[in-house]
């Protein structure tokens, strides 16, 4: 009422806004109410500090709606609640009414629509954790992670604190450049080998897996954690792995189940540090960078030391649905 009060007095609705610190819409949905349903109506609207319009029956029915369908916006979550309840929210208003019964505004997840959750725990709990251990307790049995990554060199941007009422923009390139790497991460020590490629095939990755070899010389095992790869399987890469000199064997991951491969910590880790919100002036600087990156690992050993443990999570999957509503 108070809004309305001062509208009346002549207020802008901007004045008004500032004053009552809420934001402008809220006012004119205030108006828009007013006009529609008198008194009754303003007075039917939720504010923090009082009670809220729902009953409690009425919010866990609403708290089931939500956890069944992700909703975009707070004006759609008031379309529900008026045409299931006849109650009248404001976009601000239930914006609050969702904090205080536990919602927040965030993207969903998106995981592999196959993932397997049974499978991963079945793979984490009787291979992967018990290889980790023994990597940790036998000093002559190198374990790897591996995978490959495909930076764009193009504009990567990133959610960051940004003037209100301004745009922060990042140009972007025309076309399409990758810089393609292979890469292997070693568990416990988090050491890191990389090599640049023109394209990954089965001899690149043959090439790449003699490379590794040749970095553990001592090594009795040499077992890489791979994914499913077309390249992974080429037969290529079987004639090379049953060379009788060999010391390398491959353990593949699960179907669909990335989370459980430790190098992609590492991939996400560099794209923040390298990638996001950074723009390279040229292709060659871009390859500079990331070169950089790899070649100074050592400034974010604590940083990759908190990142890269043998906590996994397991993909799941919840009924929540994107909805347009």
């Amino acid at each position: 009422m108070n809004a309305l009060l001062l509208l009346d007095d002549g207020w802008t609705t901007e004045r008004v806004a500032e004053a009552l610190f809420i934001d402008a819409e809220t006012v004119r949905a205030h108006r828009r109410l007013y006009g529609a349903a008198g008194r009754a109506g303003v007075e039917r609207l939720a504010y923090v500090g009082h009670a809220p319009v729902l009953s409690g029956a009425q919010a866990a029915e609403l708290s089931a709606e939500l956890s069944g369908r992700v909703y975009l916006t707070a004006k759609a979550v008031c379309g529900f609640v008026a045409a299931r309840f006849g109650l009248a929210y404001t976009p601000h208003a239930m914006a609050r009414l969702l904090g205080r019964i536990g919602y927040v505004w965030k993207r969903p997840k998106v995981v592999p629509a196959k993932a397997d959750a049974q499978a991963q725990r079945a793979f984490l709990d009787g291979t992967l954790l018990p290889l980790m251990a023994q990597a940790e307790a036998d000093p002559a049995s190198a374990l790897l992670f591996v995978d490959a990554t495909h930076p764009a060199y193009d504009a990567h941007p990133a959610s960051g604190w940004i003037r209100r009422g301004q745009t922060a923009t990042l140009k972007s390139n025309h076309g399409r450049v990758n810089v393609t790497l292979n890469g292997a991460l070693s568990w416990p020590a988090r050491e890191v080998i990389t090599r640049e490629a023109t394209r990954i095939t089965g001899p690149e990755m043959v090439a790449f897996f003699a490379q590794i070899e040749a970095r553990y010389p001592a090594a009795r095992t040499i077992t890489l954690i791979a994914d499913n790869a077309t390249y992974n399987r080429a037969a290529v890469v079987r004639e090379w792995l049953t060379q009788p000199d060999c010391r390398v064997r491959i353990v593949y991951l699960p179907p669909y189940a990335p989370n459980l491969n430790l190098i992609e910590r590492l991939w996400w880790f560099f794209k923040k540090k390298v990638l996001w919100n950074t723009r390279y002036p040229s292709l060659a600087e871009f390859r500079t960078a990331i070169r950089a990156f790899f070649a100074n690992l050592g400034q974010w050993n604590s940083e990759l030391a908190s990142l890269l443990t043998s906590r996994f999570h397991l993909i799941a999957h919840t009924p929540a649905q994107i909805s347009a509503a």
